[in-house]
């Protein structure tokens, strides 16, 4: 099996931000760098490096979903900070925009997404729409996963 390249990309960048967060924080964001932001773009470098693992090789759509999901709530956090905290609307817009990307990357990804494979794991999908049932604004996600995973 493959790995899908927008999540060798997303890996690469969660790296970025997990191992030199002060380069990233610094020439993209456009932050002073203090003990917070650090923390904060490890935290957001670790996540995006583990939902690159968990979605990068053939996805159910219900993790497609979840990691759509996940990249549209973090969008949402991050201009939020943007609004909030007008010393960081830099960082906030840039992170935002990065995680619009993603998020349309998994949506594409999803509405052109095949057939489960029947090996797949499946506690790993029961989870996703448990999550995404639960979730604000999950619900349209999870049914298109439903729509793909009847295909």
């Amino acid at each position: 099996m493959r790995m899908r390249a927008i999540e060798i990309a997303r890996a690469a960048w969660g790296g970025t931000m997990l191992l030199t967060p002060a380069t990233t924080l610094s020439t993209i964001h456009g932050l002073k760098i203090d003990t917070t932001s650090t923390t904060v773009a490890r935290v957001l470098g670790a996540r995006q490096v583990v939902q690159a693992g968990l979605s990068g090789i053939a996805p159910s759509p219900e993790i497609l979903a979840l990691g759509v999901w996940v990249d549209l709530a973090h969008a949402a956090s991050a201009f939020g900070l943007a609004v909030a905290d007008r010393s960081r609307v830099r960082a906030g817009i840039a992170d935002g925009a990065v995680a619009l990307a993603w998020a349309g990357f998994g949506y594409r990804d999803l509405v052109r997404s095949k057939a489960t494979p029947p090996s797949h794991d499946r506690r790993r999908d029961e989870l996703a729409r448990a999550v995404l049932g639960l979730a604000p604004g999950g619900g349209p996600l999870l049914r298109i996963s439903q729509r793909h995973r009847q295909v």
